[in-house]
């Protein structure tokens, strides 16, 4: 039997489509690689600019712009190849064939020869020389983009007119260079504190990775100024505590009194007890003006475990603030920070990617921050993955990648500016994959040199960020030969004076149970403890949720088994015998619902999935 006489609507889908599930048109050279139409825009052009041309010649032109399209396309694609991504100079990335000229046709003679683009890069006319020089500069930097693998075409324009064209170099003031490079030595000279006070003890630096702070110190600022009120983070050890110090802005003294052996809580709230790179806490900081409240959350020894943890914080808190739904999830922004082989190689990673987009847990977008020491936890990358960046798994859900040079905090620091940029856009994840090194091997007891020589070789000899960035901006005359070495001077002066206080540090009084916790006390005797109150309901409440549960709605058919179903559920009211647990289930949360309190049904049993409890619908969580 065939489908013969069955009609199709081209366009009809499932109901539960959703609208950008489908995968668009995936490239926006398709009508510029007519020939024909392209000759015809070429005579066009030459005309309007007073040079008309024969219609052979139009022909040539013609071929000549669809091969400089498509070396165009090339870069877009795969310039990220030739990128300058390595600060240790040990990964050789030969330039890709198709990047070349030639490979497209174009011969030296034909370098310097004018070929219509129309618009692309924002030229009309340009020599091939000139093309391949914007396009190496815009794609082939310290930023490496990958984003071609995205469906939706206005992303893609989005990252492209932000990325492409002969005046996008990457650009800060000198102010905001100073900015940058003060908090790559803060970051750096808070560690080696650390390293001198605290000899011997593990503290999973960031030497090697300090490009990182003043990048996420970027997310909030343009966060702010972009609608962003709360961020929650994420991350496992490495860095953290240069994160809750110098990003989170967590009082100096309290951490040096933590590695004391004391506790930041006030005696009236226990403490975890938990290692120094385990910790979290929460904050408030301040931007021009804007105030963004940030957490990051206490993560154990699982390292990518705390995923889940962070992005179903934030939805909660997206419930809280009404910021669900169309044209929301703006105020509260999700960030994590991951190693490379764990985003690689660790699934929940795909997990949570997986449900980003997906009704009742999509929070608006990630921003994932990739600290790619380039060597996991002693392996290196080629026998440790079979993809060629740890961040390729993203691509299953078609987020943008930035690949960008741990060395260049500028790079770094714009790359994290698009990224919160793209994110409240378009409201979807997004990867930062920075490039460095680990100075001092998975931790401050470890020998690295012991499965890692040559890149040990490398790295004992090579100067940190910050001197890589001073010597930079002194050579653009943005700071003297002593701006870095005074700032670093006051810096560790300030620590000095922290590390003082910390000895004498006092906790105050617990504020725990402040803002949205008020209301909420540590019950005040270990009988009060144990919470047993009753639980139980009226009768009245229970007959009143039994004839909810059990009514159709008017109008509504529904499937003869169910029918059945919900008839013998009366009968179990009416009687009062023969209770399931299912509806034991139902009752509690109606009764939850009665009482004004939210109740979240998840999972493939609610309205999507399994057995016959598919046709219970997550009601009171419906929103996008």
């Amino acid at each position: 039997m065939g489908f013969e006489n069955h009609e199709f609507e081209a366009e009809q889908g499932p109901s539960w489509q959703r609208p950008n599930w489908r995968f668009g048109e995936t490239d926006e050279l398709t009508g510029a690689l007519d020939p024909t139409q392209m000759a015809v825009e070429i005579k066009a052009a030459a005309k309007a600019a007073g040079k008309p041309i024969a219609q052979g010649d139009a022909v040539a032109a013609a071929s000549d712009s669809i091969r400089a399209m498509m070396l165009v396309r090339t870069y877009r694609v795969r310039g990220h190849l030739a990128a300058n991504l390595d600060p240790l100079g040990l990964s050789k990335q030969e330039i890709p064939a198709d990047l070349d000229p030639a490979y497209h046709g174009f011969t030296d003679a034909d370098l310097d020869r004018p070929v219509y683009v129309g618009g692309t890069l924002g030229f009309d006319w340009v020599s091939i020389r000139e093309l391949v020089a914007t396009l190496r500069a815009n794609y082939c930097g310290t930023v490496g983009l990958e984003y071609m693998h995205i469906a939706d075409v206005e992303e893609r324009r989005f990252l492209q007119e932000r990325m492409e064209g002969k005046d996008k170099a990457i650009s800060f003031s000198p102010e905001g260079k100073k900015a940058i490079l003060g908090k790559v030595i803060e970051a750096e000279q808070y560690e080696k504190f650390l390293a001198r006070k605290y000899v011997g003890t593990k503290r999973f630096g960031l030497d090697g990775g300090e490009a990182m702070i003043p990048a996420l110190e970027a997310i909030i600022k343009y966060g702010g100024a972009l609608g962003v009120r709360e961020i929650v983070y994420g991350m496992p050890h490495r860095g953290r505590l240069n994160v809750l110090a110098n990003v989170l802005a967590k009082p100096y003294r309290i951490i040096f009194h933590e590695f004391s052996g004391g506790s930041a809580n006030p005696e009236d709230v226990g403490g975890s007890g938990d290692v120094k790179y385990h910790l979290g806490t929460s904050t408030d900081r301040e931007f021009d003006g804007i105030k963004v409240h940030m957490s990051l959350a206490p993560n154990p020894s699982h390292l990518e475990a705390v995923n889940p943890v962070v992005l179903g914080k934030v939805r909660a808190n997206q419930t809280i603030r009404d910021d669900l739904g169309k044209d929301k999830h703006v105020q509260v922004l999700p960030v994590l920070l991951h190693g490379d082989a764990a985003f690689a190689g660790q699934g929940i990673v795909w997990e949570c990617l997986g449900f980003s987009g997906i009704r009742g847990y999509n929070t608006g977008g990630c921003i994932h921050f990739i600290v790619n020491n380039q060597v996991g936890f002693t392996t290196s990358p080629q026998f440790a993955r079979s993809s060629p960046y740890p961040s390729d798994v993203a691509k299953g859900v078609q987020a943008p990648i930035f690949h960008v040079n741990g060395d260049d905090p500028e790079a770094v620091t714009f790359a994290c500016k698009m990224a919160i940029e793209f994110r409240q856009k378009f409201k979807r994840d997004i990867v930062i994959d920075m490039w460095c090194y680990r100075r001092f091997g998975h931790n401050e007891g470890d020998e690295p040199s012991f499965t890692q020589p040559l890149m040990y070789k490398t790295i004992k000899g090579k100067p940190g960020v910050s001197d890589v960035y001073a010597a930079r901006l002194q050579a653009e005359g943005v700071i003297d030969g002593n701006w870095a070495a005074e700032h670093a001077t006051r810096f560790v002066g300030l620590l000095e004076q922290e590390f003082t206080a910390g000895q004498n540090y006092k906790a105050n009084e617990a504020d725990w149970f402040g803002g949205r916790w008020a209301g909420l006390n540590k019950p005040a005797d270990p009988e009060t403890a144990r919470r047993n109150v009753p639980t139980g309901m009226t009768k009245k409440l229970m007959d009143g949720l039994g004839r909810t549960l059990t009514t159709v709605p008017e109008g509504l058919t529904i499937h003869p088994t169910l029918n059945r179903v919900l008839e013998a559920k009366k009968t179990m009211f009416s009687s009062g015998e023969n209770f399931d647990w299912a509806t034991g289930e139902a009752l509690a949360f109606g009764s939850l619902l009665s009482e004004g309190y939210g109740v979240r049904l998840s999972g493939q049993d609610s309205g999507r999935g399994t057995f016959s409890h598919r046709h219970a619908v997550g009601g009171p969580d419906r929103r996008a």
